[in-house]
């Protein structure tokens, strides 16, 4: 799992990821169900961590970010291969979390 310091390391990080399922976990610190998730976040990217990266970006570090990716709510969790957007969705499930980066990870 890795923090974003600034654009510029969110564009390395992608760029590292060659071919991995990328999840972009879109989080506020001060918000009580994007905190609920931190575990399970945490846990499912060591379990994956060699056909994924989670990415966690605060949404009031990095507006850019927020506009690009169309984030209305936290957490949001954006899947992608590269470019190419796999699945997201938003809300603290945690299910829906785990069974989304299996079948994705397959």
């Amino acid at each position: 799992m890795a923090f974003i310091r600034s654009m510029n390391d969110f564009h390395k990080k992608m760029d590292a990821a060659e071919g991995k399922v990328v999840v972009l976990d879109f989080y506020a610190t001060w918000y009580g169900p994007c905190k609920d998730m931190d575990k399970s976040v945490k846990s499912m990217a060591g379990k994956y961590s060699t056909t994924a990266m989670v990415i966690k970006s605060n949404v009031d570090k990095f507006l850019d970010l927020v506009d690009q990716y169309k984030i209305k709510s936290m957490p949001t969790f954006i899947f992608l291969r590269g470019t190419t957007r796999l699945a997201r969705f938003r809300g603290a499930d945690e299910h829906n979390l785990i069974k989304t980066m299996k079948k994705l990870t397959k």
